[in-house]
This record gives C-alpha cells, structure tokens and sequence, in this order.
C-alpha cells in the first residue's frame, strides 16, 4: 500500500511536470505568433503610410513642375507686353493691371546688373541678387540670359510671405522680369499633406499608435496619438541602433510607460514607427493557455482512466491466467512460475515446501458425484488458506493436489501442522463426514544444495508415505478402486 501510494505521489508530480512544460511551450509558441502578427500588422501599416507619403510627394511634385511652367510662362509674357510698351514699365498703375490680368501678386523689374528698378511693389526697389539669401537665388541668371528659373515656395526676403517667383531675360536682354505669385492651391495641397495630417487619417485598431520622426533629429512630427507629437523617439522609450533602418525591424519595450513591440522603418527622411502595446496583442493568451490546460488536463484523466482500465484488465487477464477458479489458489501456471523464480534467487532461510493430497476423493467423485467431491476440495483448501495462507502461498496443481510454499521457524511450522489436522480432522460436510489430507513437509534448510524441483520430488515422497500410512491404517487406496 505504501509503495502504491509512493508511486501514485511520483506520477502526478510527472504528469504535473509535464503539464508545466507543455503549457509553458503553447505559452512561448503562442507569445511568438503574437509577435509575428504584430510584425506583419505593423508591416501593413507601414507600408500604408509609406505609400501615402509617396503619393502625396509625386502629387507635390508634379504640381511643383507644373506651376513653375506656368509661372515662367506668365514671365515671359508679362516681359513681352513690356517691351512692347516700353512705357509701361515705369507706370505702376498699368503694372498693377498687368498682374490683375495674368493673375499674378508681384511683378519685379531687373536691370542687367540684377537689381530692381520698377515693379507692382516700390518697396522692393533697389533689393538686388546681393539682398539675401532667398533673392541670391537666382544670381545663376546674371552668367546667362538664356536661363529661366523658378524658385520652390520660400519666405519673400521682405515681408516672409510664402511665394514662388519665377524670372526670364527679356528678348533683348537688356532687363529680367520676374513675377511673384501666393501658390494658393500649392499650399493648401502642402497643408493636407502634411505628415501630421497624413497620420492622423490612418486608420488603427486598439493598443496601436502610429509614429513618423525626423530621421535626423528623432522629432516625431506625426502620431495617431496627439500628446506625442513634438517629442523625441528617446524620450518616449523608443531605443534602437542606429536612425537608418533600411528594413522593417521589431524591437520590444515599454514605450510611453507600457510595455509594447514596436517596428521601425527609414523612408526618405522619416523614421515611420508602428506601436502595439503586449497587452492588447497577447490579450488571448490567457485564454489560450485556459483552454490547452483544461484540454491536457482531461486527456491526462482520460488517459489515465484508460490506462487503469487496461492495467486492471492486464492484471485480471494475467491472474485468471495463473489462478484456479475453483479455490482461488494459484494454479499450475503459477505454480511453474514461482518454481522458476525460486531456483533464478536465494531461498528465504526459514522456507518450507508442503506437497498435499486429497484422500479418496475418486471413491467420493464415483459414489456421491463431482458436486459433492467440488465441496470435499473447497473445504480443504479452506482449511489449508486458514492454516497456511498467512505464510505464504498456496497452489492447486491437480485435481486433488496442492502445495504451500511458505516460510515459517520450526515452532511456527509445528503449529500449522498441528492446525491443519485438528481441522481437517473435525470438518463435516452434508453428504460427507471427514476430510483426510495427506502431506509432506521439506524445510529448504535440509537440503540448501537442492533446487527447488529437487525439494518438490522430496516432499511428493514424503506425503506419497504419509498416504501409504494412511491407506495402511484405514483400508485400501480407494483412488485406485474402481
């Protein structure tokens, strides 16, 4: 019982055990796919927004190229009305008109050297190319009158208003003009595209936030979540080697203070970063977790249940094998199986074998029949598990024989004998008063060189004597009568 119950302890702790790691492999299997998921959520996302940022700049840029056509255009114009009209170009209010019709805000006069002279805007007389940095521009033009130039949209040197301003040589070359215009349509197409706006309209789930930084500074200028816009990547926890990240990458952290995977990816001169927060991404682990235990646990029970069904079976198939139905001793299976174990290890110093048989159970069997002489064999085997069973076992070789093999001192031995023929002596059945067991009792210690079989053979001679006596005292061997 002892040991049963050892064995039980050691196996939940193995079964215990092995739940333990199975459910800390799903934990780790599922904890990685999470990962992986994020990582292509986040590779999604960056693409997205890395494709509306390319967009909009092809947009930007074909609308830049087009206006600076445009504008050049209006120049060249505007300086052929005026060398048409050489007058003009001292008179403000035709100027003015001038830029109401070709709908242009400026218009600049230059002489050859590349100051201004006349124009829409006195103020601005006697600025040159030598004004700025934004009227140096365009010094290029002085080296060479066939050039036209348009500048990006800068802050005027005067007034740091938005404009373009595009410029071209007159047909003589004696003079440049140039037009100066507020690229409305440009701006608000600036405006729109601009990579705060662009972040905000991108769509994200729960425990995501969207960042775009400058790749230089680390400044985020973008973010699905306003209160991170003008910070620093560092300053919200976002560490990686290195601002050129020339491939997706994932990294883990606690990033404006939860513990979150993060990707990072360089575009042009952003750093776009998608955040995740581990607790909206592993949100199902638990779950997960629950349903494999709750699913191992009952196979564990299933399993065990089967096993113990088997083993059961195993158990009763292997002792119907071994046992006789009748007395429930081991039969001659058994019998042959201990023999076997007995010669293979020592004996015990105190072990005896008793050889017994039945006496005239034939003439019973013939004159009350086999129920009767089934009775006559269950008492004596009763009487022999009485007697002998708390010693060791008992086996049923034959039809009336059997043999004990248990270990017992001499005083111990004296006494079973004893027991065994006061019992067999006063048992009384319905149909038959007396049962007679002849035996013979070899102790190992008489012959410790012998076998087992050698021991059986001796005390098979002994009780076949104690039968011969018996048969002597009470008449013929009446199993031989007919």
């Amino acid at each position: 019982m002892k040991l049963s119950k050892i064995n039980k302890a050691f196996m939940m702790i193995i079964v215990f055990v092995a739940i333990s790691l199975l459910l800390s492999i799903v934990y780790l299997i599922q904890i990685n796919e999470n990962k992986k998921q994020a990582s292509q959520t986040s590779a999604v996302l960056i693409n997205q927004l890395e494709h509306i940022i390319a967009n909009n700049k092809a947009k930007e840029d074909t609308l830049v190229a087009s206006l600076k056509e445009n504008y050049i255009a209006k120049a060249k114009t505007i300086s052929y009305i005026i060398d048409n009209s050489p007058e003009t170009a001292g008179n403000l209010v035709e100027l003015i008109k001038i830029a109401n019709l070709t709908q242009v805000d400026e218009i600049h006069l230059f002489n050859a050297t590349g100051t201004i002279y006349g124009g829409t805007t006195p103020q601005y007389y006697g600025y040159s190319f030598d004004s700025g940095e934004q009227m140096a521009y365009f010094k290029p033009m002085l080296e060479d009158k066939e050039l036209t130039m348009c500048q990006d949209v800068v802050p005027n040197t005067a007034e740091e208003k938005p404009m373009m301003y595009a410029i071209c040589w007159n047909d003589q070359g004696t003079q440049m003009l140039q037009v100066g215009i507020e690229p409305f349509r440009l701006m608000e197409e600036l405006r729109v595209n601009d990579i705060s706006e662009v972040v905000k309209g991108i769509a994200t789930y729960t425990g995501i936030t969207v960042v775009v930084a400058d790749k230089a500074s680390g400044e985020i200028q973008g973010a699905t979540l306003p209160s991170l816009v003008g910070k620093k990547l560092d300053e919200i926890g976002m560490i990686f080697q290195g601002n050129a990240v020339d491939h997706v990458r994932m990294f883990e952290g606690s990033i404006n203070g939860e513990e979150s995977y993060y990707a990072v990816h360089g575009y042009d001169q952003y750093l776009v970063a998608v955040i995740q927060q581990r607790s909206i991404v592993d949100k199902d682990v638990p779950q997960i977790l629950g349903i494999v235990a709750v699913y191992l646990f009952v196979a564990v029970i299933v399993s065990l249940l089967i096993i113990r069904k088997l083993t059961t079976r195993a158990y009763k198939e292997q002792k119907n094998a071994t046992t006789d139905y009748m007395t429930g001793f081991l039969n001659r299976r058994g019998y042959e199986n201990h023999i076997e174990a007995y010669n293979a290890a020592p004996p015990e110093e105190n072990f005896v074998y008793v050889s017994m048989d039945l006496n005239g159970l034939k003439q019973i069997n013939d004159t009350f029949g086999h129920m009767v002489g089934d009775e006559v064999i269950k008492a004596a085997a009763s009487c022999m598990k009485a007697c002998f069973g708390n010693y060791g076992d008992l086996f049923r070789i034959g039809g009336d024989e059997f043999v004990a093999m248990i270990v017992a001192d001499d005083n111990q031995l004296e006494q079973i004998k004893g027991d065994f023929e006061k019992m067999t002596r006063t048992w009384c059945g319905n149909l038959v008063k007396g049962l007679s067991v002849s035996y013979g009792c070899v102790r190992g210690k008489e012959f410790p060189e012998k076998s087992l079989t050698e021991i059986a053979e001796i005390a098979d001679m002994r009780m076949y004597q104690a039968k011969q006596e018996h048969y002597r005292v009470n008449g013929k061997d009446r199993r031989r009568s007919n």
